[in-house]
């Protein structure tokens, strides 16, 4: 199989090599999502760091910031399954446009909470919890979408794209959400954000989509059973699926510990902690696009794996070292690897599974991203309490790597899992007969 998707009549056999890795732009109402979701994540991620450090200001407690950051996203874990069967049974543009404005009310209510000095930890632990359950409903919608912008083709394209976006955002958001807090309080970070979302509502406003047919309600059981009747039959997805979500639960949650390694081991403030976590950006957003390039040439399952065992050596330098310079270094290596097996992971379970159980397989990629994210957060902060940051969070990357290398033993040909949907695209393509332009 070719990755490179140029094909004769395709219309981008003439593309400069350089485009390549922007085929998914050409799209309009992918280039409205992609613009709208720059602004509105980069106030998300001036947000993320404002709420790290207001855990950390009222609670001085690792075991909090564990605690927090579970509340965050169980109800993805409660909800998510919920989540999916929603998004595969009606508008995936209404659906998003409703969860995208809860967001942004509930950041706009914790501005005024900060602002007026009223702020709590248990309000604190309820505005988390009911953002949490918006993004149940968010995270599946929003990824099983992004195939009706773009088409099946283009769709690896567009996940590398936005992972891009995603992280490049990780960039000047957090580094401009730690000047704000030492320049004008963290107030003013909840009250960008939720202006920021405004972005997004009105580029799916703008949206001209065709119209869709929307499957009939099934019982949430029924619906459940389906894909789980699909998966029993394709062991290299459930693999696919395992080896996520072991990077889940024992090496993602590091981001809950980050504030207070920054300020306990490495000896930084809240300026120090936002270049941190501007530098996971940077790897994140190199490794995003480098993969839109290669995915469109290049078997997946490298891409995955090497992913994996960069973000896990990363992760184990990072808990090593106790030099800020150094550590930079090594978040931006584990943000390059962490986005890699994401984004290649996300468009191998929506490009071999049909299109009625896109958001039902996007709910579970939720569930298992955020979703386990609670068990990990727990882990983490209860370990760090006893052994600090820096061992903890060596100590989880070593265990998933153990996994990881167990499960690739044992089933030696996840190695040549491949993108079985667009296969089946491309030799539809290449077999029907090519309709004269008229004009």
């Amino acid at each position: 199989m070719r990755y490179d998707h140029a094909r004769p009549g395709s219309g981008t056999e003439m593309t400069p090599e350089r485009f390549h890795t922007f085929m998914a732009l050409r799209h309009r109402n992918f280039r409205l999502y992609y613009f709208g979701q720059m602004i509105s994540l980069t106030g998300s991620w001036m947000q993320s760091i404002a709420f790290s450090w207001l855990v950390l200001v009222l609670t001085n407690s690792a075991f909090y910031l564990g605690l927090v950051g579970a509340l965050q996203t169980l109800p993805v874990l409660l909800f998510s399954f919920l989540g999916g069967v929603v998004a595969d049974h009606t508008s995936k543009l209404r659906l998003l446009f409703i969860t995208q404005a809860a967001l942004m009310l509930l950041a706009l209510v914790l501005g005024i909470l900060v602002d007026i000095q009223l702020i709590q930890v248990w309000m604190l632990c309820i505005v988390v919890f009911l953002s949490g359950t918006a993004m149940a409903f968010d995270i599946p919608v929003r990824q099983a979408f992004i195939v009706e912008l773009v088409g099946k083709p283009d769709l690896p394209n567009a996940i590398a794209l936005n992972s891009t976006l995603f992280n490049a955002t990780r960039v000047a958001g957090p580094a401009v959400g730690g000047v704000i807090i030492a320049a004008v309080g963290m107030a003013n970070c909840f009250y960008l954000n939720a202006a920021s979302f405004l972005a997004v509502l009105l580029a799916l406003i703008l949206m001209k989509l065709p119209p869709n047919e929307i499957a009939p309600w099934k019982p949430f059981l029924q619906a459940w059973k389906e894909l789980l009747d699909y998966l029993l039959e394709r062991r290299q997805l459930r693999l696919v699926l395992l080896l996520m979500t072991t990077m889940a639960v024992l090496a993602m949650p590091y981001f809950v510990l980050l504030p207070i390694l920054a300020r306990d081991t490495l000896g930084v403030g809240p300026r120090g902690f936002g270049l941190l976590m501007a530098m996971s950006g940077v790897g994140a957003f190199a490794g995003g696009l480098t993969l839109a390039r290669r995915l469109q040439r290049r078997p997946p399952m490298p891409s995955f794996l090497a992913g994996q065992g960069l973000f896990l050596l990363g992760l184990m330098g990072l808990g090593l070292c106790r030099n800020y310079y150094a550590a930079l270094g090594f978040i931006s290596i584990s943000g390059f690897g962490m986005v890699t097996q994401l984004s290649t992971g996300n468009s191998l379970l929506q490009l071999n599974v049909p299109d009625a159980l896109r958001g039902r397989i996007m709910s579970l990629f939720g569930l298992i991203v955020m979703g386990f994210a609670p068990v990990g957060s727990i882990l983490y902060g209860g370990a760090a309490h006893f052994i600090g940051p820096g061992p903890t969070i060596t100590g989880g990357s070593c265990i998933a790597a153990i996994i990881a290398g167990l499960v690739l033993w044992r089933y030696p040909e996840l190695r040549h899992l491949a993108f079985t949907d667009l296969e089946s695209a491309e030799r539809e393509a290449v077999s029907a007969p090519i309709t004269p332009v008229k004009g």
